[in-house]
């Protein structure tokens, strides 16, 4: 009778370690499967920032494109009205004044194509 306690008591011990192995076998993996979407969440993100980066890289070229191309214009026509030192430039009027800042907002602000 002895044995046969003894026996179902080892067997009791037994089972309740096999269930903690897998239990711990069973977190073990869990913890790798977040582990595994963190990673992949993380990827994403720094996916993502690169291209908002080079997004914004694009439009600050375009931006810088299109000031650069206004001065130039902007010079072209004050050589070519024979006015190109500041103390001649001649006073745009209100209206002409008005449409070119609304061009240049405009241009700055749309995304590039």
């Amino acid at each position: 009778m002895k044995d046969a306690k003894l026996r179902t008591d080892s067997d009791s011990v037994d089972a309740a370690i096999n269930r903690v192995l897998e239990a711990e076998r069973a977190a073990h993996a869990d913890v790798d499967d977040c582990r595994l979407r963190a990673e992949a969440i993380a990827n994403a993100a720094e996916a993502r920032a690169r291209s908002v980066s080079r997004s914004t890289e694009r439009r600050i070229r375009a931006a810088h494109g299109i000031a650069d191309r206004g001065i130039a214009d902007a010079l072209s026509a004050l050589r070519a009205s024979g006015t190109d030192t500041p103390g001649q430039l001649p006073t745009p009027d209100a209206e002409r004044l008005a449409a070119v800042v609304e061009a240049l907002a405009a241009e700055l602000t749309e995304s590039p194509q």
